[in-house]
Parts: structure tokens; C-alpha cells; sequence
């Protein structure tokens, strides 16, 4: 754990989050609240629910494959961090798993960051089978993801020992279906969201499903008052101003980018995303002295490379830039915009 980066993200059960932070420290590791650059592992937190069905969730699980970054659960990696006994490995290929459902692998995904299934590769373990099959049928019968996810979740934490199945009644609720009968599924509703009495936790869950659903003017609002109520956190304020980035709003993104990496100076992803503000702001410059920082802390850092040749170019340094170019080119780069880089190498080449 030592030097490792930690994303601990959405919501966690109660004084989770803070034990964990605590425990992270001890071992000499890193947290944040959201998945970045540095993220090592992904922690999905055990409420996390209402990030499912407006896709951030999905998005995180897919940005942390595509960048090779382990997905845990709450309960997974708590055990973990605990030395606890691992489960048995998984054996069944999840192809097999998913036959006969219209369950997809990005489901499987999902229902695994809820510890409700072990996914190990492309691997289930036997139990998970009929949890998979589960999921599907209350899909089937209207259910989304989501919900679908907090009814399996519920049923594990609270329902007796015993074979049961899990129904849904004629109005709609969830049951649990056994030999001899129907009892209902315990558990305890929800609460509309409520501002005044949120905790970080609430606000930073709204604020994730606004901006998933597209009410940015609410993110960014909800995102604020988060950066606010936690003062260490520079997930929140980064948030802030790549909303106000992506509005054209270039002085309140810059505020909310140098806010974010006053309360973290290492999030590049805030440093690269404050020099884009500054060169819209007219202040190219410092935009470039920005992208000078962040590639000096990682300089395989690729869009950095390219949109600093980009600056040198415009400023009409243009060896500068080629060389800058050519940089870009040896850090296996899309083909378009290697393309790009190509044809920028031979304008600064033809000019000089």
C-alpha cells in the first residue's frame, strides 16, 4: 500500500470512508475521492447505487480498465486492507455466467464494484451464477441496473438463512419468495435529497448524478458546495472548473483548477486542465509554463506533450515545437492525431 494512490469513490456506509482513509495513511498510502491520473486502485463505496443508472459509474469502471487501474468493492477491499481471508478463486468463464440473460459484461462489472459477484478477468465463481441471473430477471420485469443492484444488495445484508428467491409482486415490490410462502424484503428507503442536511457524501453523489443526467449549472453548484464542506478534497473544485471548462466560463474553471491544486499541488489532471483555461483566457504563457510543470512531475504525460507543441508553434518557436512534435510521436499517440503531429512536424520544418 505504500506510495499507492487510492480512489475511494461514491458513496460508503457510514464512518467507512474516514476508517479507510485512516488505515490508507497508516500504510503510507494516498486518497482521493474520485478516479485520477495517479489512481493505483478504484474503491467503489457500498451506497454508491445512485451512481449506476446515470452512467458514472459505468464511466469510472471503464476509465480504470482502460487504464489497467483494479476495481474493488467497499467489502472487497476493506477485507483486503484487513489481511482477511480472500474468497475462493473464481472458475467459471462469466460467458457462461451471462448465457441465457440479457445481462452484458458491463453489467457483470457493476454488480461486481457492489461485491455482489466476484469477477475475476473474464472469471465468475459458481455461486455468482444465479446472482447474475437474478439481476437479469429483475431487469426483465422493468427494474433498471441500479435498482436491480440495491434489491440484490438488500437481500444479501438483511434477509435470513435460507433458500429464497428473489421476486418481485404484483405491485412491484421486492419479496422473497420460499418454500412456503412470500415475506417481504426488509430494508430502509431512501430520503430525497435534501442540501441543507447533506453530508460530503450526499452532495458529491449529486453533484456526479447532475452532471451524468446534464444539469451542469446544478454540478457545478452541488460541486462547489462540496469543495466548501471539505477544504482538504481537490476532487471536487478539479470537477468544478472542468464544468465551467466545458461552459466557456475560463476564469471561474482557473479559479477552481488553482483552488484544486492549492489543496493538492500533485493533480495533474487539475494543472493540465488550468493551462487549457489560461491559453482561452488569452494567456498563453502561463498556460505554457503550466504544461512545462506537469510534464516536468510526468513526462510521458502524451496530450500535455501535444498541446504544449501546439503553444510553442502559435508563439512562433518552431523548432521548438517539431521537436516537442516529435516527442509526442514516440508516446504511441492515436493515429489521428499522430497524423496531426506528422503534418505540424513538416509546416514547422517547411517554415523554419
Amino acid at each position: 500500500m505504500r506510495d499507492r494512490a487510492i480512489a475511494l469513490y461514491g458513496r460508503f456506509r457510514a464512518g467507512e470512508r474516514e476508517r479507510l482513509e485512516a488505515a490508507i495513511g497508516r500504510l503510507g498510502g494516498a486518497v482521493a475521492r474520485d478516479l485520477t491520473r495517479r489512481s493505483d486502485i478504484l474503491v467503489v463505496g457500498a451506497l454508491a447505487t445512485a451512481l449506476i443508472d446515470s452512467g458514472a459509474l459505468a464511466d469510472r469502471i471503464h476509465a480504470a480498465r482502460e487504464r489497467g487501474v483494479p476495481v474493488r468493492g467497499e467489502r472487497t477491499f476493506a477485507a483486503a486492507l484487513a489481511g482477511e481471508e480472500q474468497p475462493k478463486p473464481a472458475s467459471v468463464p462469466l460467458a457462461t455466467a451471462l448465457g441465457g440473460t440479457a445481462l452484458t459484461p458491463d453489467d457483470a462489472e457493476v454488480l461486481a464494484a457492489f461485491d455482489l459477484i466476484l469477477l475475476d478477468g473474464d472469471l465468475v465463481r459458481f455461486g455468482d451464477a444465479p446472482t447474475l441471473r437474478t439481476a437479469a430477471d429483475l431487469m426483465a420485469h422493468g427494474r433498471t441496473l441500479g435498482e436491480a443492484v440495491r434489491i440484490l444488495a438488500r437481500a444479501r445484508d438483511l434477509a435470513p438463512v435460507g433458500r429464497y428467491r428473489i421476486v418481485l409482486t404484483p405491485a412491484g415490490d421486492a419479496a422473497l419468495k420460499w418454500a412456503d410462502g412470500v415475506t417481504t424484503l426488509e430494508g430502509q428507503g431512501q430520503l430525497a435529497f435534501d442540501e441543507a442536511h447533506a453530508t460530503v457524501d450526499d452532495l458529491f453523489e449529486a453533484a456526479a448524478v447532475a452532471e451524468a443526467e446534464g444539469d451542469l449549472e446544478a454540478a457545478a453548484h452541488l460541486y462547489d458546495l462540496c469543495a466548501r464542506a471539505d477544504r482538504r478534497d481537490a476532487i471536487a473544485p478539479y470537477n468544478h472548473g472542468n464544468i465551467r471548462l466545458a461552459q466557456g466560463a475560463f476564469d471561474q474553471a482557473r479559479l477552481a483548477y488553482q483552488r484544486a491544486l492549492a489543496r493538492d499541488p500533485k493533480l495533474l489532471e487539475a494543472r493540465y486542465n488550468l493551462a487549457q483555461a489560461l491559453d482561452a483566457e488569452g494567456r498563453a504563457d502561463a498556460a505554457s509554463d503550466e504544461l512545462v510543470r506537469v510534464l516536468d512531475a510526468d513526462p510521458r504525460y502524451s496530450d500535455a506533450v501535444f498541446n504544449l507543441a501546439q503553444l510553442r508553434m502559435k508563439a512562433g518557436a518552431l523548432a521548438d515545437a517539431a521537436a516537442l512534435y516529435r516527442r509526442y510521436l514516440t508516446l504511441d499517440p492515436p493515429e489521428d492525431w499522430a497524423r496531426t503531429a506528422r503534418r505540424a512536424i513538416l509546416y514547422c520544418s517547411g517554415v523554419a
